[in-house]
């Protein structure tokens, strides 16, 4: 037997952005950290 479940892409918008957002905040420490402490000025 085939089930369907009706996923409406609209539904998770909220929490994708949360992610993305907490993505680009860590994204950017870790070039701050990678880029050594001569360079943090």
């Amino acid at each position: 037997m085939e089930t369907y479940t009706y996923v409406n892409i609209f539904e998770t918008k909220g929490l994708e952005y949360l992610l993305l957002m907490a993505f680009l905040v860590l994204f950017v420490f870790l070039v701050r950290y990678l880029r050594g402490p001569e360079r943090r000025n």
